[in-house]
């Protein structure tokens, strides 16, 4: 036998004895992943010591709710690779998008079976941007918007990435891929974005664990949070001195070495448990960048300074810094701003308008299992451009029907001698056709698009005979909601809880766009079928204007 051969014999048994001996997953990464930078070599936990014992979690369903570069997605990538070497189990790795996800796959994955020889060696199969084989064991990389493929996939661990920039209702439908498997695990993983959505809304059904340790100055068990652990130095973005601000222990007050983190975290740090009565199975992890050592504390007094006065940079600040949820000043219709001004006098059943009267009323409507409705009367001094900021809103009636119940619009737009309807027009696209056809004119299907100029409509006139006005979903959303902050809009005074409900559920935040730059966009919290039928009612608004005036619609907005 051959001196190569005898050497490739001994390394293979070599291999297998060590592979016995990788019992747990943060050994198991210690020993099998190669790192690049910035710190390149063996995995290690030794700048991010709170990831030891999240790659170790027994638990069921694993939430991390976490600040940016706090080391938490390669806790995702090295379950992925121990999951399918060691217990010999398929993996499912879902992103936001299949662009981020294949993007992801190339960045991610790939990068780290070129790193590392043994994973390389392992996976026989890796040229398929979302599928990578390991002999009979598969792992599966998708996106969660619109992504057939998450239904077809039985696996038993799931690990769901970037959780607040997925699709919401696609996460229960991943998870349903769990459910004929005898062992299971999840991992959802994300910066936050606003309270009760995504991972926070996860995060608080957990154990809600936070990292603490012990003060190397007092001894006692602490944890650092902000602000109560940074001294704070200069006073604005220009001033040198931010980055002389120093972290210190919120107890004793004693400064903590930033340059030693890795030794006073990593002797003591361990996961508390702070909702004591939560179920075991479900943990959940909380980690901010003061625990970060490649972030200094001037760093994240200069982010912070910077969130002052800027709304985007503020969110961007408490999300990616501070891993916490967020909704700016004015971002959420409240109970506060409802009922300071937004409440009349009159109710759902004051008197309707007469035939042939000069009342200015509009009707939007929200398509779904059941339809939501919302009729408005306008109050405005003339019909002149940008008619929407010069009018007044007055919600007189507003109500639901099942989707087998078309008659009942039928019925409202002569109830309410309505002088232009705007209905959304999905899912139910043929019955909404029909509608439009019974009332010529007067009746726009809507979709929202992004990418249109402020409230600009773009109306396209199908061969069907029933209008699409395609407009912004954010420019017309913020008008129509933002008439709650300026008492523009007066409500009934027997609204319903519902009606309110659905109002409160979208949140004004920001996400980055195709370049990077924030755009805001709204984000829904519950319900919002309301909050949409009262956008076509406004949408309809300038509608009503070229109707009556027999102007085009441009001559409004």
């Amino acid at each position: 036998m051959s001196a190569e051969l005898i050497t490739e014999f001994q390394r293979t048994i070599i291999e297998g004895l060590k592979s016995k001996t990788l019992t747990s997953c943060s050994r198991w990464a210690s020993h099998r992943r190669i790192m690049g930078e910035p710190f390149p070599g063996p995995y290690t936990w030794k700048y991010h010591p709170w990831v030891r014992d999240m790659h170790d979690s027994q638990a069921g369903s694993n939430t991390a709710m976490k600040s940016a570069q706090a080391g938490v997605t390669e806790v995702g990538i090295n379950r992925a690779f121990y999951v399918i070497d060691q217990l010999k189990r398929d993996v499912l790795y879902v992103l936001p998008t299949s662009i981020v996800a294949s993007d992801f796959s190339k960045a991610r994955f790939s990068v780290a079976l070129k790193h590392s020889p043994y994973l390389a060696s392992i996976f026989t199969d890796t040229n398929t941007v979302n599928l990578k084989q390991a002999g009979t064991c598969n792992l599966y990389i998708r996106g969660s918007r619109g992504d057939s493929n998450l239904v077809s996939i039985p696996v038993s661990e799931m690990i769901l990435d970037e959780v607040d920039r997925m699709d919401q209702k696609q996460i229960w439908l991943a998870l349903e891929r769990l459910s004929g498997q005898t062992r299971k695990c999840v991992w959802a993983i994300s910066t936050p974005t606003i309270p009760n959505y995504g991972i926070h809304k996860l995060y608080k059904n957990s154990t809600q664990e936070h990292f603490v340790f012990q003060c190397p100055a007092c001894s006692r068990w602490t944890e650092l949070v902000w602000p109560d652990c940074v001294e704070i130095i200069g006073e604005t973005i220009y001033d040198p001195r931010c980055y002389d601000s120093f972290l210190k222990c919120k107890e004793c007050k004693n400064r903590l070495d930033h340059k030693d983190k890795p030794n006073w975290l990593g002797k003591t740090g361990k996961w508390e448990v702070f909702a004591k009565n939560a179920n075991p199975d479900h943990r959940g992890f909380h980690i901010n960048q003061l625990y970060s050592f490649t972030v200094s504390p001037g760093e994240l007094v200069f982010a912070y300074l910077r969130g002052m006065g800027d709304e985007a940079a503020n969110k961007e600040f408490h999300n990616s810094k501070l891993g916490l949820p967020f909704i700016g000043e004015g971002a959420q219709i409240t109970d506060d701003m409802i009922d300071d001004g937004c409440i009349g006098s009159h109710t759902s059943n004051d008197a309707r308008p007469k035939v042939g009267g000069q009342r200015l009323i509009t009707l939007g409507v929200d398509q779904g299992k059941y339809s939501y409705w919302v009729a408005c009367e306008w109050f405005v001094d003339q019909l002149a451009n940008d008619i929407n900021i010069a009018a007044r809103c007055k919600v007189v009636a507003c109500g639901k029907f099942h989707e087998d119940d078309w008659r009942i619009l039928r019925e409202l737009m002569r109830e309410w001698q309505v002088l232009a309807c705007v209905i959304d027009a999905d899912p139910q696209i043929n019955e909404a056709r029909r509608f439009a056809k019974e009332f010529p004119g007067y009746v726009y299907l809507c979709r929202y698009r992004r990418g249109k100029t402020a409230k600009e409509i773009s109306i396209s006139d199908e061969d069907s005979g029933s209008p699409i006005a395609t407009v912004d979903r954010t420019n017309w959303l913020t008008a129509s909601l933002g008439r709650f902050r300026t008492k523009r809009i007066t409500l009934p005074r027997d609204i319903s809880l519902e009606f309110r409900e659905h109002i409160k559920s979208l949140v004004r935040t920001y996400e980055p766009d195709e370049t990077g730059n924030p755009v805001a966009t709204f984000v829904e919290t519950g319900s919002d079928h309301y909050a949409h039928a009262l956008n076509y009612a406004e949408i309809a608004l300038p509608l009503a204007a070229s109707i009556t005036t027999g102007k085009n619609v441009e001559k409004f907005l």
